[in-house]
């Protein structure tokens, strides 16, 4: 999969649906919709537009991109299971990419270049939880970023706290921004303590609401991102999503056999 490959890049791990048809540079076909309860619903009458707008076939695409979480445990798997049924039925090479660096990379298309920044996505997990993981994009050096941490679950707070204790390394590395992308209206108390934390170390930190990118998804499943994020599968039926917790079965599955095992 090169930058002149024709991809086909869907996420439903979010409240937005996310969807892109890019061939070379030219977004052929777009789609960014607000229906977190009814993904499944829209989904393929979503994926035909896009086709037909951008006058292609199913058979046309050199592979099927698709965002495996974490996120809406449900959602995740709509966009997952879509993808695993066209990449099976046509025989086109599936590539899974981290919903995560979707969304920390369609926050750095849509805000302005900010030199050498960490990026921070969150997904609102509830009970001031979120989804999240850490990227460095460095635009002086053009350089397609790295990942700094993994895709991961934790307290919104203690997460900006764990970053305000790495301020100054962040400094002698030379980062100028923090961008914090994703559902931060639900964290802002947590995100203002920690931009007057980095404001002293004469960091920026800006939050952004961008939600997910479809063409972010697609540049990434062509390696013009993060390249080391791609997954190939060598059979669709392989790939699984990535919930970054527990399920709740799993969760009452473990305490009864730790019960059993006392």
């Amino acid at each position: 999969m090169n930058k002149q490959s024709t991809v086909m890049a869907i996420d439903t791990s979010t409240a937005t649906m996310a969807g892109a048809v890019l061939s070379g540079q030219q977004l052929l076909a777009q789609v960014q919709t607000e229906a977190e309860r009814n993904h499944s619903i829209h989904i393929m009458t979503n994926i035909e537009a896009m086709l037909k707008e951008g006058g292609l076939k199913l058979t046309e695409l050199d592979g099927i991109v698709t965002g495996i979480g974490p996120g809406s445990y449900t959602g995740v798997r709509i966009a997952v299971t879509a993808a695993k049924t066209l990449a099976w039925t046509t025989a086109k090479p599936l590539i899974g990419i981290s919903s995560l660096a979707a969304l920390a990379i369609s926050g750095v298309m849509a805000e302005p270049k900010r030199g050498s920044a960490l990026i921070i996505p969150i997904m609102d997990a509830r009970r001031g939880q979120v989804y999240t993981a850490a990227f460095l994009v460095d635009d002086k050096e053009n350089s397609s970023g790295q990942r700094l941490h993994k895709d991961h679950i934790v307290m919104m707070e203690q997460w900006c706290t764990d970053w305000s204790l790495k301020l100054d390394e962040l400094k002698s590395q030379g980062i100028e921004t923090v961008l914090i992308v994703g559902d931060v209206d639900k964290h802002e108390e947590s995100i203002v303590t920690f931009q007057a934390s980095a404001a002293t170390h004469g960091i920026q930190v800006v939050s952004s609401s961008q939600p997910m990118n479809g063409r972010a998804l697609a540049e990434l499943g062509r390696g013009e991102w993060l390249a080391e994020e791609r997954t190939f599968m060598k059979e669709a039926h392989e790939l699984v999503p990535n919930y970054a917790q527990l399920t709740e079965a799993e969760v009452k599955q473990n305490a009864k056999e730790q019960g059993e095992g006392k």
